[in-house]
């Protein structure tokens, strides 16, 4: 007896939630070191009051200033978590301010295998200021940083994020040198490498434009609701 399945009509959403997810995986890490390390700082701050407070000849005016910088900062690694709420609301922000946010939270993955995560120089074209939902920007960029960084044919001495070709909307995100001596990216565990394809059907889903080819990738940012 053969058994027939019904089409599934939600399977290209699935597939692109598949792609965020594993995006997720690289990102999160980050977001956790930030907020574990702020809390253990906050912890060993915690017990110093505790001591001085019981000596009143010793002002804590410097120790209170300090913790409060430690709660601005991990107000704000808490607040990235954001990013990842598929419902939450998706104010348009601009290009740059998002390709920043790409940047602190690829980075450190990239550089405990050497490799640089840069942005244009002074003497370059700036990126653009055009406002543009940030989720999906942000998704598809860290998508192209770590696709290119995991590249099977080795690790780039640099990933570079710069204005793309396509005028105010677009980005190009291109591998540069060779990091000859890098080790290889760490997988995922139960995950499957990213790939071009996979990315670009992830575009689609977002409304975003997607092109690559190899040692880069361009993207054109998905305009405001």
């Amino acid at each position: 007896m053969t058994v027939t399945h019904p089409t599934l009509s939600c399977a290209p959403t699935w597939a692109a939630l598949g792609v965020q997810h594993a995006i997720l995986a690289r990102a999160m890490p980050v977001v956790r070191h930030d907020i574990a390390g702020m809390l253990t700082i906050m912890r060993m701050a915690a017990v110093v009051l505790r001591r001085r407070a019981q000596d009143a000849s010793e002002p804590l005016s410097a120790q209170l200033e300090q913790q409060e910088e430690h709660l601005a900062s991990l107000s704000d690694s808490t607040r990235r978590l954001r990013h990842w709420d598929l419902q939450g609301p998706h104010a348009p922000e601009p290009i740059a301010t998002t390709v920043q946010l790409a940047r602190d939270l690829a980075s450190p993955l990239l550089a405990m295998r050497g490799l640089q995560l840069q942005l244009p120089s002074p003497e370059e074209p700036p990126l653009p200021a055009t406002r543009v939902p940030q989720q999906p920007l942000l998704c598809l960029l860290l998508g192209a940083v770590h696709l290119l960084a995991e590249s099977p044919a080795g690790p780039p001495a640099s990933v570079r994020i710069l204005p793309g070709s396509q005028g105010a909307g677009s980005l190009r995100v291109q591998a540069e040198g060779v990091a000859a001596d890098a080790p290889p990216a760490a997988p995922t565990p139960g995950m499957p490498a990213l790939d071009g394809a996979a990315l670009a059907h992830l575009a689609q889903h977002l409304g975003a434009g997607w092109r690559h080819g190899p040692g880069w990738a361009e993207i054109d940012t998905p305009l405001p609701a």
